[in-house]
């Protein structure tokens, strides 16, 4: 009498091709209607390059000075570290 041997399932592995099959607009609580207004809006930005440094300028002008401020705290906490250390 012979046992039996298992046959090996081959798996098969599909190619994805990104299609998905429903919309997932619907995650962010909105409908495919107001997904497609919203990412048309949000295509639609028109600044000019002098606008777009003009913010640029702005963002660095409101956080360079909070990032000073980060960086020279751990500057004073490394510096205390190293005197009480020594």
């Amino acid at each position: 009498m012979k046992k039996e041997k298992k046959k090996k399932i081959k798996t098969v592995y599909l190619e994805d091709k990104g299609e998905t099959i429903y919309s997932m607009a619907s995650l962010w609580g909105r409908t495919p209607e107001e997904q497609e207004e919203f990412d048309r809006k949000r295509k639609g930005n028109d600044a000019t390059p002098s606008e777009r440094l003009a913010m640029i300028r702005a963002a660095f002008s409101v956080y360079g000075p909070l990032l000073l401020m980060v960086v020279g705290g751990f500057a004073i906490a490394a510096l205390l570290m190293y005197l009480f250390l020594k």
